[in-house]
C-alpha cells in the first residue's frame, strides 16, 4: 500500500485527531513532504481514528504514526506481509505478523532492540520491493488467477 501525502500541518487535521498532550496542534508541522508517495508498514484504528505506520522524512530504524487525513491512497494493494488483529480494548491493528504477535513488538523497536531492529529492517525491504511492482502486474496476474478453471 502507498499513500501520498497531501497536507503537513495539524491545520488540516479534523479535530478529533488533535491532542495537545502529544504536540498535535493546529500549528504543529509534520516531518512530512507534500506531493512525496510513503509505504505503509502498518495501519491501526482506534476510536474513529486511522493512523499509518510510515518511515516519514526523518526516518532513523522504525516507522512513525501519522494522521490518515495527511494522506491519500494511491496504491491500495494490501500486502502479502499483512495480517489483522483486533485487540480486546477494540484497537484494529494491520502489520506483519510480528508485529501483531508481540504486543511490545513496536515499543521494542523504538528502544533499538536489536532483534526488532533487524527484523523490521528485513520487512521494510521486502514490502519495499513488493510496492515498486506496477499495479497493472498484480492485476494481470489476479484477473489470469480468477479466470483459471478450477
Amino acid at each position: 500500500m502507498k499513500i501520498r501525502c497531501i497536507a503537513n500541518t495539524g491545520a488540516s487535521l479534523p479535530e478529533n485527531y488533535l491532542d495537545p498532550a502529544v504536540n498535535r496542534t493546529t500549528e504543529t508541522v509534520f516531518r512530512l513532504t507534500v506531493g512525496k508517495e510513503y509505504v505503509v508498514y502498518a495501519i491501526d484504528e482506534a476510536e474513529g481514528n486511522v493512523w499509518y505506520y510510515i518511515c516519514d522524512d526523518n526516518f532513523i530504524y522504525y516507522p512513525q504514526k501519522h494522521c490518515a487525513p495527511l494522506f491519500e491512497v494511491v496504491d491500495d494493494r494490501v500486502s502479502k506481509y499483512w495480517r489483522f488483529k483486533l485487540w480486546e480494548n477494540g484497537l484494529l491493528e494491520v502489520a506483519f505478523p510480528h508485529w501483531l504477535k508481540d504486543p511490545y513488538f513496536y515499543e521494542k523497536l523504538t528502544d533499538q532492540e536489536p532483534a526488532e531492529v533487524d527484523l523490521f529492517k528485513r520487512i521494510k525491504a521486502l514490502m519495499d520491493l513488493e510496492a515498486e511492482i506496477p499495479p497493472e502486474e498484480t492485476e494481470a496476474a489476479e484477473k489470469e488467477l480468477a479466470t483459471a478453471p478450477v
